[in-house]
């Protein structure tokens, strides 16, 4: 105790001395010297002559590109490449520099990045109450300011924000809708078959896009042997810039540029490596990672966990195309569906969940058995029980006749955290399990 009461002494009289020798090291107040730099900071953001690229990278996960153009006014005007119609309309909000526990960027009114922050799952398809876990009130930190760079962090979900200034080009084409053309590679997920291929120079890729988690996976084969590529993505200008580039002997691809899509052929085309692609469907995986699916099931067995999802069934280029979100249970609204393996030494749980406005809870089950592993890397699962009254024919019902299809499913590996369950039928229906 006396070391402690000695320690806390001595810390007391070095704040003290560092108090008094503040009186003597600065003459200007401390409440002068923090304005003077919120001011400093406003004329930064404001005297980019051609406004600022900015990525945003959600607690939540994925990344996330902005446009802003800030004025002396406390208006900022601002591109989102959340959704085409944040990409080609652009969105006046009000925003304002305040000291804070630090000195701080708020955007105060409610703005494109306020859409990530959202709390409701159909604005942005995050978690109920939490929305992507982003931000729209960040800290700055002097460290983190550069000539052309500006950084900061979230003063919630601690997400990150990077601002790097625009060129004159850049800023042109924003507001010239270059940055919905470049949202039209997410028309790939209107693709039927789950399994996508480009080829660039001599060599043929998988590209299997996670677009909720903005992350892209290549698949590629160097003789017979598989090799796998994935980073994060976002949008810039009329590009999807990729966070890391992919280096494969003399090529390199830093993303993809250039995107044109004709909806009658179901066709999506762009460059890569300066090289023009199309895409074109598949029905088995590139190469099959035989062990993939009994790592997904095995995963949550030894985490405590489970695999959760927004959308059951993706089917012929539909998004829930048995209806999930639509179903309800009392007062309680839909949620998330949920796999989960090994409920006990047969069984595993695959069900709905709903969310009365205080509580998640089940109301019904279906029981499949143990799944079966086959050696071409399949897992097959049969129905085991039910429980509740599982309303019949309907998208509850659906989802298990689909899940119990006798070819079974590959499980893709789409992040450390992510896996696809695709179809082994024909590759036309998935889902992604997160």
């Amino acid at each position: 105790m006396k070391k402690i009461v000695l320690y806390l002494l001595v810390a007391s009289a070095g704040l003290f001395s560092c108090e008094n020798s503040d009186d003597t090291l600065f003459e200007e107040s401390a409440d002068t010297r923090l304005n003077a730099a919120l001011a400093s900071y406003q004329k930064k953001l404001v005297e980019a002559p051609y406004g600022w690229n900015a990525v945003i990278y959600p607690a939540g996960g994925g990344s996330y590109g902005f446009y802003f153009k800030f004025n002396d006014q406390n208006r900022v005007v601002m591109y989102s490449d959340f959704s085409a119609a944040s990409a080609g309309t652009s969105k006046e909000s009000s925003y304002r520099l305040k000291a804070m526990q630090t000195p701080s960027l708020i955007f105060d009114t409610y703005s494109y990045l306020h859409v990530l922050a959202d709390p409701d799952p159909d604005v942005n398809g995050g978690n109920v109450g939490e929305g992507l876990q982003s931000d729209f009130e960040f800290s700055i930190f002097p460290d983190s300011l550069g000539e052309d760079r500006v950084a900061f962090v979230g003063r919630k979900n601690q997400s990150r924000l990077v601002l790097t200034k625009a060129t004159q080009a850049q800023a042109t084409a924003y507001t010239n809708g270059d940055l919905a053309k470049a949202l039209l590679f997410n028309n790939i997920s209107k693709y039927q078959a789950y399994f996508k291929r480009i080829t660039v120079g001599n060599v043929t890729y998988e590209v299997t896009p996670n677009l909720k988690a903005r992350t892209i996976k290549l698949t590629w084969l160097n003789g017979n042997t598989p090799k796998n590529f994935t980073t994060g993505y976002y949008f810039s200008g009329a590009n999807l810039v990729f966070l890391n580039p992919l280096v494969n002997g003399s090529q390199t691809i830093n993303g993809f540029s250039n995107f044109s899509w004709t909806e009658n052929a179901v066709q999506l085309k762009f460059n890569a490596a300066g090289v023009a692609t199309t895409v074109q469907s598949a029905i088995k995986p590139i190469s099959v990672d035989l062990a993939a699916a009994r790592r997904w099931w095995q995963e949550p067995i030894e985490s405590g966990g489970d695999w959760r999802t927004r959308d059951v069934f993706h089917v012929n280029g539909v998004d829930d195309a048995l209806g999930v979100a639509n179903v309800k249970s009392g007062e309680g609204e839909y949620a998330f569906y949920i796999y989960q393996p090994g409920v006990d030494s047969r069984i595993d749980a695959f069900a709905p969940v709903f969310f009365d406005g205080e509580k998640y809870y089940l109301d019904y089950y279906h029981f499949p058995e143990k799944p079966t592993f086959t050696a071409d890397g399949r897992v097959i699962f049969k129905p085991f029980a039910t429980t509740g009254t599982i309303p019949a024919n309907g998208p509850v019902a659906k989802s298990a006749e689909l899940l119990y299809e006798p070819n079974g499913f590959y499980l893709i590996q789409t992040s450390t955290t992510t896996y696809d369950m695709v179809s082994a039928k024909d590759a036309k229906a998935w889902v992604s399990w997160e």
